[in-house]
């Protein structure tokens, strides 16, 4: 997955989007700088450049362990035969990373909200998030919710909530029921973002994300008008513009609705293509001999 904090150096024009590390200094030593690596030198550490590495320690909870997971990603319970993938951990060239303390987490996260907004993918971050901390918790101080397109984890005894809002596209659709969202033609509305976006106040952590629900080939379907019009204005661009078009609006929505100074937003843009066991040794090329999928 690539990934970026967004801060208030975020800029936005007519023809490009871009994402800058927040900072409060213009310094590119200090952007580099990250709060939770260990061993870095004064250059900072490049988290991006490393390899996975096995780790006895893994996983941090098991699947059984959790009842938040979705009876259909449950690996285990539908007969997966190995346990090694669990065990990887992403271990950088010029640092490390601490591995993750649900207790310090959860002290974190007391009196905050935490929002994860977008498609199954930032909804698979939001679960694990939860399955990471859950086990502290005891079962009368927590419980989870679904309120329309929220899923809500509340930690009464931190007064902290994890949650989930599913908007695949971040502006309003023809996919945007958390149930019901399999449409062949997809039809996102322009200028939209509040719709959805009302629903997002008052986080203090918040991670966007939205990517692979545009990918339906090079053209895109974009309402202009209001999906209550009798006639439908829609118009069909490249997919390019209508996924910028909805970079623009988020970072619009973020600049004038979030304060930097105290909510911390990350965006999750694409993740990497899976490909099926048989296509791994395309030309010659294996690199995972005996693994399965």
């Amino acid at each position: 997955m690539m990934s970026y904090i967004i801060g208030p150096d975020a800029r936005i024009s007519d023809r490009t989007w871009t994402f800058q590390c927040i900072s409060n200094s213009s310094s590119k030593e200090k952007n580099k700088k990250l709060p939770f690596a260990i061993g870095e030198t004064k250059e900072g550490c490049d988290v991006f450049n490393g390899r996975w590495v096995w780790d006895e320690q893994r996983p941090l909870y098991e699947e059984s362990e959790c009842p938040y997971i979705q009876p259909q990603l449950t690996c285990q319970e539908h007969g997966r035969p190995d346990k090694d993938y669990q065990h990887w951990r992403w271990q950088p060239h010029g640092c490390s990373l601490p591995s993750f303390n649900a207790t310090l987490m959860l002290e974190t996260l007391r009196g905050k909200k935490m929002l994860f907004v977008g498609d199954s993918l930032n909804r698979g971050q939001y679960v694990s998030m939860v399955c990471l901390v859950h086990r502290l918790i005891p079962e009368n101080a927590k419980f989870m919710k679904t309120d329309g397109n929220f899923d809500i984890f509340t930690i009464k005894d931190y007064n902290a909530t994890i949650e989930f809002y599913w908007a695949p596209f971040l502006l309003e659709s023809n996919s945007d029921d958390a149930v019901k969202h399999r449409i062949e033609e997809r039809v996102v509305r322009k200028g939209s973002i509040n719709i959805h976006g009302n629903y997002w106040k008052g986080a203090d952590i918040i991670v966007f994300n939205t990517y692979l629900w545009w990918m339906r080939g090079a053209r895109f379907h974009i309402l202009q008008g209001s999906f209550d019009d009798e006639e439908k204005d829609i118009v069909e661009v490249s997919t390019e513009e209508a996924y910028g078009m909805a970079m623009k609006s988020m970072l619009r929505w973020i600049k004038r609705n979030m304060d930097p100074k105290k909510t911390r937003v990350f965006f999750t843009s694409m993740s990497p293509t899976h490909q099926k066991s048989r296509l791994i040794n395309v030309m010659g090329f294996m690199e995972c001999p005996n693994v399965s999928f």
